[in-house]
């Protein structure tokens, strides 16, 4: 599982003020990639992080044909766009 927490701009990747988002399967990060709405360089095991503003173009991206083929990531990414929030991901 990748799992996502909202996490605020300016604050440490390591925060202790992050709270769970959601998290995605291998099947919906590959999907995601395959879509652009993940970047190809990053990957599904390791930990990345995305600002408020990288959130907000990827929500720009998400319609519906793209939202029924990634509906946890795209569910994840309209919370963290309702909350200004970026989002901080790490694989296990």
């Amino acid at each position: 599982m990748l799992d996502f927490s909202f996490i605020n701009d300016e604050l440490p990747i390591h925060s202790r003020q992050l709270s769970y988002a959601g998290g995605i399967e291998y099947e919906e990060f590959e999907k995601a990639q395959e879509l652009k709405v993940i970047e190809n360089h990053l990957d599904y095991y390791g930990k990345f992080r995305w600002s408020s503003q990288q959130v907000k173009q990827k929500n720009n991206i998400l319609v519906p044909a793209i939202i029924s083929l990634i509906p946890n990531l795209a569910s994840i990414l309209k919370q963290a766009l309702a909350g200004d929030f970026g989002l901080v991901a790490f694989g296990d």
